[in-house]
């Protein structure tokens, strides 16, 4: 029994000078905005992009939403066909994703005529977006407070689109295995070890009690 609870007690020690020398964090991974245009990337050319494929690439915004989202998700998007004004309706239609008011990153910002993805929000309200224009500029970035201000269109809402990565379990940087000591066999004991016995020492030879 006193082996079993020094062992333990060995082990507790032994896990909080690991965890000390070897503390553990937790990173979830960090949105990375498009702030340039693409460079060939396959998500916005006719290799993988729904809109390329059929001869609507870019310029186009809803061309250029399609290829955000694939790039941001790794997968392709759900909403894959319509005009920049029907997105907002395909997506409530078919309940792909959730949409509200609030603007999120990664979030698809939907106007009458438009759609742009959100790339930044600021402390003081500013929301950057990045967005292509059909038949016009091939990419561009713009920063607004109001979004019901663009082009004189009517403002929809977001639909948010990004899905965020769940945050990783938190991994140990070193992992001990569980040890424990044999104590070390002696015949001899200090005045200081037998008081702290409370007069009673075991030999570990023989597992008897030395002051019988």
């Amino acid at each position: 029994m006193r082996k079993l609870i020094k062992n333990s007690i060995i082990t507790v020690l032994l896990t909080i000078i690991v965890l000390a020398v070897f503390p553990t964090t937790v990173f979830a991974k960090e949105y990375e905005p498009r702030l340039t245009a693409p460079g060939g990337e396959p998500y916005y050319t006719r290799e993988l992009n729904a809109y390329s494929q059929t001869g609507y690439g870019m310029p186009n915004c809803v061309a250029y939403a399609f290829g955000r989202i694939y790039e941001l998700n790794g997968e392709r998007p759900l909403i894959d066909h319509g005009n920049a004004g029907e997105w907002w309706y395909i997506n409530k239609a078919n309940d792909y994703y959730d949409y509200g008011y609030e603007p999120k990153l990664g979030a698809v910002a939907c106007w009458s005529g438009h759609v742009a993805v959100v790339e930044d929000i600021a402390d003081d309200g500013a929301i950057t977006v990045s967005e292509s224009h059909w038949g016009g500029t091939y990419f561009n970035t713009a920063v607004y407070y109001d979004m019901s201000y663009h082009y004189g269109q009517y403002f929809y809402g977001y639909i948010y689109t990004y899905n965020e990565p769940e945050e990783e379990e938190p991994v140990l940087a070193y992992k001990m295995d569980e040890q424990y000591f044999e104590p070390q066999e002696k015949d001899c004991f200090t005045a200081l070890e037998f008081s702290k016995s409370n007069n009673t020492i075991m030999n570990p030879k023989t597992n008897a009690l030395l002051n019988k």
